[in-house]
């Protein structure tokens, strides 16, 4: 099979500079059985995530929605193309079919799909947008979690969907022992994270425990630098036991999960799926977590969860973990397992009778489901 994944604009598949979605595609490819024949489509850039086949897009300061669906019927008919994958955005992806109706489109959320604001023009737009998704040729969710919360709000969309979640070649994993005494968080800098509670919980907890350290990983502080400067600011009393770091390579991210004890998610909002806990199960850190939307669906009982997200809830969990040492080791350790059981991209070496679809198995059964059943309109 011939499919073209393609990235929104100003994604661009870079090994250094990739956020999460370029992150899932990128392993969504790697483990596929169709890797050889998937062309990723992405604005240019420097040295890619993975070893594939790449179109690289002009980039588009205009029309960039109609640019991408424009280029992309180029290429179909330059390249060959049996199924489009588009992430994200519902009314790009709605394009792309527009001008290839020839060919199934798949949307692949990463998010919920959430209705529009009430109001006067809310019924109307709700309209336009059910009627974008039923152009398709399928959806994809990345949790039971954003599935269920789509079929009851949008009863009215038919087309074929499947739960494909973020994942992780686990045999590329080290988790450290023994565990560095250091609390990571790793998160954008806006307050629905939960960044700085974190940092005061966690300076607060490191008050009265000094021998543990802090790294916070911070991404896009220059999208709100007011909020950045709290985090930094609320971590300044722990002086060089907290590293405030940005601008980091999955790579990095990989290590401090696999060296550090604990793994804070603390997010406030509703998290469709939750990757940075996958992360942290995968590195065998011990995770406290917010437990919000997926994020219970990824931990399950191997989490520590907090009542709210405060810095004095995040104090008492910190130090629950480091006073009692087995109870910590026993959810890091039931956390690996987990992770592995439930989120594995692949399963090399073991019979597919022997055991559950893997995450990119069921992503390929689904892409197959997709052409077989597609009649263009």
């Amino acid at each position: 099979m011939r499919i073209f994944q393609v990235l929104p604009r100003r994604m661009r598949f870079e090994a250094r500079h990739a956020t999460s979605v370029e992150l899932c595609v990128a392993d969504w490819v790697a483990g596929s059985r169709y890797r050889s024949g998937t062309t990723v489509f992405a604005e240019a850039g420097g040295a890619p995530l993975l070893d594939v086949s790449i179109e690289r897009f002009a980039p588009a300061r205009r029309l960039a929605s109609y640019r991408t669906a424009w280029d992309l019927r180029q290429a179909v008919a330059r390249l060959g193309c049996d199924l489009i994958v588009f992430q994200q955005h519902i009314a790009t992806a709605a394009r792309i079919a527009a001008l290839n109706p020839s060919l199934p489109v798949v949307l692949q959320t990463h998010n919920f799909v959430a209705p529009s604001a009430t109001g006067p023009a809310a019924a109307a737009l709700d309209a336009l947008t059910a009627w974008r998704l039923n152009r398709l040729g399928g959806i994809t969710f990345v949790s039971e979690t954003t599935r269920r919360d789509f079929e009851t709000r949008w009863p009215q969309v038919r087309v074929p969907r499947a739960v494909v979640s973020n994942g992780f070649d686990f045999s590329g994993w080290t988790p450290k022992v023994p565990r560095a005494k250091q609390v990571l968080f790793v998160g954008r800098a806006q307050e629905d994270k939960g960044a700085l509670e974190a940092a005061e919980g966690v300076a607060r907890f490191a008050a009265r425990y000094p021998e543990w350290g802090a790294v916070f990983v911070v991404s896009e502080p220059e999208r709100n630098p007011t909020y950045f400067d709290a985090v930094k600011a609320a971590l300044a009393p722990m002086g060089a036991r907290a590293e405030l770091l940005t601008g980091v390579p999955f790579s990095r991210i990989k290590a401090l999960n696999e060296s550090v004890a604990i793994s804070l998610v603390p997010s406030k909002w509703i998290e469709p799926f939750g990757r940075t806990a996958v992360e942290a199960h995968a590195g065998a850190a011990t995770l406290v977590s917010s437990g919000t939307g997926g994020l219970r669906e990824i931990s399950g009982d191997c989490a520590l969860y907090l009542d709210a997200v405060t810095p004095e809830a995040i104090e008492a969990a910190l130090a629950r973990l480091a006073q009692d040492p087995s109870l910590a080791e026993g959810l890091a350790r039931e956390g690996a397992a987990r992770a592995r059981l439930l989120w594995r991209l692949t399963a090399p070496g073991v019979p597919a009778a022997e055991r559950d679809a893997t995450i990119c198995e069921r992503l390929d059964a689904f892409y197959d489901e997709v052409v077989q059943s597609w009649r263009p309109a």
